[in-house]
């Protein structure tokens, strides 16, 4: 987000996020707005308070999952992978 990558809007709904909590953090973390949308809840949605979320140092994506999403990102944005994981590890 700081180094101007997109990123698709968090889904809200009723001033709780359905779709978007780690966008949503990270736009915290680098002082960047990030779009919403009207989303609806499900039968899963469950609120919870930010002040109870706990930070991990953990991946919990395999470097294939990371890898597609990068390519994913990639895409998205409209830049070349190579560039696109330069940037990120640059930044």
């Amino acid at each position: 987000m700081c180094i101007g990558i997109k990123f698709d809007d968090i889904k809200v709904c009723d001033g709780i996020i359905i779709d978007g909590h780690h966008r949503y953090i990270s736009s915290l973390l680098a002082s960047y707005t990030i779009g919403q949308v009207s989303s609806n809840k499900t039968s899963a949605t469950v609120p919870c308070e930010w002040t109870t979320v706990e930070f991990v140092d953990e991946e919990w994506d395999t470097e294939a999952k990371i890898a597609e999403i990068n390519r994913q990102d990639a895409e998205y944005n409209g830049v070349e992978l190579e560039i696109l994981i330069e940037m990120t590890n640059n930044s």
